[in-house]
C-alpha cells in the first residue's frame, strides 16, 4: 500500500528544501519528532580551516498543498489556525520561524518529472514570516503570501543574513 497523499506532498516539499539548501550552501536538518518545528537551516562558517556551523539557525514549517491560489499580487492560502498560533506566538528572543509553502499543481501527475536530462518539481515554494496576533479562529486562518517571496537559494541566503543580523542586534 502506498504512503498518503500528504505524506507525498511533504515528502515532495522537503525535496524543494532539500535542494534549495544544497544549492545555497546552507547545513539542514529535518526533526525527527513535529512539535510545531519541521526543520532548521544552519549557515556554514569557516573558522580557522574548518567548516562548522555559525550558530545562527533559521527554523522552518514547511506545507505543501494543492489548496492554494493566486489572487492579484499574491498567494493566498487557509493554514492551520493552530500552526498560525503556534509561529506568532514565538517571542522575539527565539529563532525566527518560517513558513515554507510548496504550491503544487492540481494534477497529481504533473508534480513531478523525469527524463534523462532534468528532473523537475513543479511548482515552486513561497516563504512568508508570519507576525501579529494569535488567531481565535478553531480550523484555519487565511495568509497572504507576496508572490516576490519566491523561496531560491539566494533569498535562503539573504534570511540566513536577516536572521543572524536579528540575533547580533540582540546582543548589541
Amino acid at each position: 500500500m502506498p504512503i498518503t497523499e500528504q505524506h507525498t506532498e511533504e515528502t515532495l516539499c522537503l525535496a524543494h528544501i532539500y535542494a534549495l539548501a544544497g544549492v545555497a550552501g546552507v547545513n539542514y536538518e529535518v526533526n525527527a519528532y513535529d512539535y510545531g518545528v519541521d526543520g532548521t537551516f544552519k549557515e556554514v562558517i569557516t573558522r580557522g580551516t574548518r567548516r562548522v556551523d555559525s550558530g545562527f539557525p533559521l527554523d522552518f514549517q514547511a506545507k505543501a498543498t494543492i489548496n492554494w491560489e493566486r489572487v492579484d499580487d499574491n498567494i493566498v492560502y487557509d493554514l492551520e489556525a493552530k500552526t498560525y498560533n503556534d509561529i506568532v506566538l514565538r517571542s522575539t528572543a527565539e529563532t525566527t520561524m518560517v513558513l515554507i509553502l510548496l504550491c503544487l499543481p492540481k494534477n497529481r501527475s504533473e508534480w513531478h518529472g523525469t527524463s534523462c536530462e532534468q528532473t523537475i518539481l513543479r511548482h515552486c515554494c513561497y516563504w512568508h514570516i508570519l507576525t501579529g496576533e494569535p488567531t481565535s479562529n478553531t480550523d484555519t486562518k487565511r495568509i497572504f503570501i507576496p508572490i516576490n517571496h519566491l523561496l531560491t537559494p539566494d533569498t535562503l541566503t539573504g534570511l540566513m543574513l536577516l536572521e543572524r543580523n536579528r540575533r547580533e542586534a540582540q546582543t548589541a
